[in-house]
């Protein structure tokens, strides 16, 4: 089903299959974690994130991907009427109409494999033209297919007659389906011819095993076909045709035989009937051959032989009929699906689950047919889906009992540091902050209008300049005294130095300031945000916490109520799985109880006829008299 995904990505290039390389970048995060998941073939999970972010809106870039690939996981799990509608949505707007017609044709594919024939008739209408070459051969096969499970065999053969260039893969396929449906329609010459075509095709050496198998399968319908029409001579040709090694062998053996019995010729029919009886008897031809052989014998007047093999046969009916019995108490017993699903190594699910490994158990052997069919497969496919469902749900309700943990170990922490919240909180003055943030700036304003460059000089630099003043004071004072020029000079030079220093470190130091101020703003905001946010928080947390307490005990019901839906239906599907098993079990117990009837009866009918015939010997002894 992996082809359906690859289908998507002509419409999604964002998904890539094996060997694709993805031609745009995912935008959206959601949509990221849902390819994640669906590259791990976890469907499941990838479904549930999908849902969740077209609920939320997560997939802006990504719509229309995202709804090709929901109505994909829909109907990995089954939900094909949701699939249709999604699909039905998205891809009538879709202006390319190579991937409408081909995601209708898959679509069809899928419904049919699970026995929804009209909804796969329906989904092969909407396809508007021609598939590519290398699926209008499967479409015209498919929809042929889709008319014949439904009996319409008039309207299979329009379909397949109507399709003028077969392709070489496909021709004997479509010829052996026109021949079958022209004998279900009474035209037995007409659609013998044609079988008699397949069955005669020319093959190499190399031939594969699929084409060998449908020339033997030619072969048998071609036989039986005979058969039925009351026309023995035509039908063995076709029948010695199939091979012996081959998945047809037995029921062209007993063919075969049939074809000699109807003519008379006993002592032929016994050779491939005899042969047969070597074979596996859950064949239904060799428990057929079981009654065929010594039927010969009684014809070839051969009666203590003909005693002897229905004898053979009750005895054989009779084990087979107890085995069966042991597997019908199994299947009801519940242990049919229990071992099968044990056996499997993948936990996939969806599209990826498949029963691939059968334990060798006695009920096993006598469904192997069934179990090969598309429709069990799904059934079986279903059913560990929802036991696969029902174990996650499980999972909630103990992830809903750790929420609650979660919740109560949250407001335990809350309840215990809420003084000391309020305490920091309350030791916090903001307000107080901000007038010293004002008063810094109303400072440096005026510092920065009268180039007051000494204001910014350093603490050493503000002492000397201080101490320069107060000694131009004193130095006032002693005006006339000797050496009192040289020292204000000095003084002079020094504070002259100083304020060059000033003036060259002004621009830089008041640059700085305002930096330094401009920071302590975003500080104070961003504090009074932080305040705010834990003030909202402190304040709102008993609300909060209500609100999820009730939220997780609203889910909790909800929860058990799908857990207790999912479980009722695990059990109709495990109970529906196990009456079809049974049925089939059954319908072999009964083959086999009339077989074993006919053999029966057929055998007493020799012991009677062999008992009258003692009885006509001794009278005409006593009649007759001693000699």
């Amino acid at each position: 089903m992996r082809r359906l995904f690859c289908l998507i990505v002509l419409a999604v290039p964002a998904i890539a299959c094996a060997g694709d390389e993805p031609e745009r970048t995912v935008k959206d995060l959601a949509y990221g974690e849902v390819l994640f998941e669906f590259y791990q073939d976890d469907h499941f999970a990838a479904l549930t994130r999908l849902l969740a972010g077209l609920e939320r809106n997560e997939l802006p870039s990504h719509a229309r991907d995202a709804d090709l690939l929901l109505g994909a996981l829909y109907l990995s799990f089954g939900q094909h009427q949701i699939a249709g509608q999604v699909f039905e949505q998205v891809l009538e707007q879709s202006v390319d109409p190579m991937l409408h017609d081909r995601a209708w044709y898959f679509l069809a594919k899928i419904w049919h494999q699970r026995g929804y024939l009209p909804e796969a008739e329906q989904a092969l209408a909407r396809i508007s033209g021609s598939l590519p070459e290398s699926f209008e051969p499967e479409r015209v096969m498919l929809e042929a297919q889709v008319l014949l499970d439904q009996q319409r065999f008039g309207e299979a053969l329009a379909v397949l007659e109507a399709w003028e260039k077969p392709d070489d893969e496909w021709v004997g396929y479509i010829k052996y389906n026109i021949g079958v449906a022209l004998v279900r329609l009474g035209e037995v010459d007409a659609g013998s011819r044609i079988l008699a075509e397949v069955g005669s095709m020319e093959t190499d050496e190399d031939a594969v095993e699929a084409v060998l198998a449908l020339k033997d399968k030619a072969n048998v319908a071609l036989g039986y076909a005979w058969l039925q029409a009351q026309r023995p001579v035509e039908a063995k040709p076709a029948l010695q045709r199939v091979r012996l090694a081959g998945p047809y062998s037995n029921k062209a053996l007993l063919g075969v035989g049939w074809a000699d019995a109807e003519q008379d010729n006993y002592r032929a029919a016994l050779a491939p009937w005899v042969e047969l009886q070597d074979r596996d008897l859950l064949d239904s031809a060799v428990q057929e051959s079981l009654l065929a052989v010594p039927y010969a014998f009684s014809r070839l007047e051969a009666d203590a032989q003909a005693a002897d093999y229905y004898v053979n046969a009750i005895n054989a009916f009779t084990s087979e009929i107890a085995r069966i019995d042991e597997a019908v108490a199994s299947v009801k017993n519940g242990e049919l699906l229990a071992g099968w699903l044990a056996a499997q190594e993948s936990e996939a699910v969806g599209w990826y689950f498949e029963l691939d490994q059968i334990p060798a158990s006695t009920e096993s052997r006598y469904l192997v047919e069934l179990m090969a069919s598309n429709r069990f497969q799904e059934g079986v496919k279903n059913y560990h889906d929802l036991l696969s469902m029902s174990d996650n749900l499980t999972d909630w309700v103990d992830s809903l009992g750790a929420f609650d943990d979660i919740l109560d170990t949250r407001q335990h922490a809350y309840e215990e540091r809420l003084p000391a919240i309020a305490s920091s909180l309350n030791d916090i003055q903001l307000d107080a902050l901000e007038r010293q943030r004002v008063e810094l700036e109303s400072r440096l304003l005026t510092i920065e209008q009268t180039e007051d460059v000494v204001a910014l000089g350093t603490r050493d630099q503000q002492r000397i300049w201080g101490e320069l003043e107060a000694m131009e004071q004193k130095l006032a004072t002693i005006e006339g005294e000797p050496n009192a020029a040289e020292l204000l000079e000095k003084q002079q030079f020094f504070k002259g130095l100083l304020l060059w220093e000033l003036r060259r470190d002004y621009r830089a130091r008041l640059w700085n300031e305002q930096r330094s101020l401009r920071d302590l703003e975003t500080a104070l905001s961003e504090a009074r945000q932080r305040h705010h946010t834990v003030t909202t928080a402190s304040d709102s947390w008993p609300d909060e916490f209500v609100e999820l307490t009730a939220r997780i005990g609203g889910l909790r019901p909800r929860v058990q109520s799908l857990q207790s839906s999912t479980q009722a239906a695990v059990t109709d599907q495990r109970q529906y799985l196990e009456l079809v098993a049974v049925e089939t079990l059954e319908s072999q117990r009964d083959r086999l109880n009339t077989y074993m009837v006919q053999a029966r009866f057929s055998l007493a009918t020799i012991y009677d006829r062999a008992a009258a015939n003692v009885e006509l010997e001794t009278t005409a002894a006593l009649i007759e008299g001693p000699q």
